[in-house]
C-alpha cells in the first residue's frame, strides 16, 4: 500500500490531501485496505473528509463500498464519494481524499433526499464540496449535465452563494468522444443563462476537467465541484477569496475555441491559497492539437503547460498536493510510467479518453501555498 499524505498547516487552519495507491498484484479485498489507511490518517490528524474520488473496477464497487463503510465507521457521514472506473483491469487505481482538521466536522448537505455535499465553515468563509452529481439523472447526457449544474446551484443557495461561487468542477463523462460538443454546448448555455458568460470582459468561468473516465453508477455524467462563499472582509484574503484565471501559463482561454472553463482558479482555503489547475493537454494557443501521434511529445508538453500555470500563480512544483494522469490507452500509460515526469507529485494514473481522438494524454493538478 502506497499512502502519500500532504499536510498543509498554518496558524489559520490545517488541510490534508491523502493519495492511496494499493498494490495491484494483491487481491481486491486486500487492496480495499486503502480505506483502513485513510481512516488511520484521518485519526492521526483529527481531520474530516471533505471530498473523495475512488478509481476502481466497476464489478467490485459493491464489495468496495461495504469495505469503505466498515473501515471508515464514524468517518462515513453518508455523503457518497465519486465512484469512477479507473481502467479495464480489476484493480483499484487509487483513492484521493481532501480533508480538513477542525473541532467540528463538515456539515452534510442534501438535495432530493441525498447527502451529496459538505459545508465547511472557517474564519467567516464557507466552502462547499459537492460530490457525484446529479443525484437524480435525466434521461440524456445533456439532461444529466444540466441537472448537475442545477443541483450545484441549489446547494450553493443553501450556503448563501450562487453559481459564481464555484471555483472548480470535475466532469467524468461516459463515451465522451460521442457527445463532447453537446456537453460543451449544454454547459455554455447554462453559464449564459446564469450570467457567467457576458459580452466584453464578463467571463467568470470556473476551472474544470472534462474527461472520458466512466462513472461506476452507469450514468453518463458524474460531477464534483468546489465552491467558496467568502466573507467580503475576510482577513485571510483581502483581495478576494476566489479568482478565476481564464488564460494563464502557455495557453489562452479555452473559451476562444468553444470550451467554457478557466485554465485555473485560486481560492482562499483554511490553511492557505489553493491553486486548481484545470485538465490540461497538448493544445496550442489557437486550440489545435500538438504532437499528433507522438505520445512522449504530448506528455512532455502537458507537463510543461502545467508548470507554466504554477509559475504564473507563484506556486512551486513542490506545493502540488494532488495529480491525476489520464491515459487514452495501455501504450500511453506505459509511456507515462517510463517517462516518470514530476516524481515529486502524488500521481494517480487512470485510463480514459480525452475530449479529442488525437489527444492521447491529459493531466490535472492541485497545489496549495501555506500561509
Amino acid at each position: 500500500m502506497n499512502t502519500i499524505v500532504r499536510s498543509i498547516e498554518s496558524e489559520s487552519g490545517h488541510e490534508l490531501f491523502i493519495t492511496v495507491r494499493p498494490d495491484p498484484t494483491q487481491p481486491l479485498p486486500e487492496q480495499a485496505l486503502a480505506f483502513a489507511a485513510i481512516r488511520e490518517m484521518l485519526q492521526k490528524h483529527r481531520a474530516w473528509i471533505c471530498q473523495e474520488r475512488i478509481y476502481a473496477p466497476a464489478d467490485g464497487m459493491e464489495m468496495l463500498a461495504e469495505s469503505r463503510a466498515r473501515h471508515y465507521g464514524e468517518y462515513d457521514d453518508g455523503v457518497e464519494p465519486a465512484w469512477l472506473v479507473g481502467g479495464p483491469d480489476p484493480v483499484i487505481r487509487g483513492v484521493q481524499v481532501y480533508a480538513v482538521a477542525s473541532a467540528s466536522r463538515p456539515q452534510p448537505m442534501t438535495i432530493n433526499g441525498h447527502r451529496c455535499a459538505r459545508l465547511i465553515r472557517h474564519n467567516g468563509c464557507r466552502w462547499i464540496t459537492a460530490s457525484a452529481l446529479p443525484t437524480h439523472p435525466g434521461s440524456t447526457p445533456e439532461a444529466q449535465t444540466r441537472q448537475a449544474f442545477e443541483e450545484t446551484e441549489a446547494l450553493l443557495k443553501q450556503a448563501g452563494g450562487d453559481l459564481s461561487s464555484v471555483a472548480r468542477t470535475w466532469f467524468h463523462l461516459a463515451g465522451i468522444l460521442d457527445w463532447y460538443p453537446r456537453f460543451n454546448d449544454t454547459r455554455t448555455r447554462f453559464f449564459v443563462e446564469r450570467g457567467l458568460l457576458k459580452g466584453g470582459n464578463g467571463v467568470r468561468l470556473p476551472a474544470s476537467t472534462g474527461i472520458g473516465v466512466r462513472p461506476a453508477n452507469g450514468r453518463s455524467v458524474l460531477m464534483d465541484a468546489f465552491a467558496v462563499v467568502g466573507d467580503p472582509a475576510c482577513p485571510l484574503a483581502p483581495d478576494g477569496c476566489l479568482c478565476k484565471h481564464q488564460a494563464t501559463g502557455h495557453q489562452r482561454s479555452a473559451f476562444t475555441y468553444g470550451s467554457s472553463f478557466a485554465r485555473a482558479a485560486t481560492v482562499c482555503t483554511p490553511a492557505g491559497r489553493t491553486v486548481f489547475v484545470s485538465g490540461t493537454a497538448a493544445i496550442d494557443s489557437k486550440g489545435q492539437t500538438c504532437h499528433v501521434g507522438d505520445v512522449p511529445g504530448q506528455i512532455r508538453m502537458t507537463i510543461d503547460c502545467l508548470h507554466a500555470v504554477l509559475r504564473d500563480q507563484l506556486c512551486s512544483p513542490s506545493d502540488v498536493v494532488q495529480a491525476v494522469a489520464y491515459c487514452k490507452s495501455a501504450e500511453v500509460e506505459e509511456c507515462f510510467r517510463k517517462l516518470a515526469p514530476e516524481p515529486r507529485w502524488p500521481w494517480l494514473v487512470v485510463r480514459g479518453d480525452v475530449c479529442r481522438n488525437d489527444l492521447l494524454f491529459e493531466a490535472d493538478i492541485t497545489g496549495i501555498i501555506a500561509r
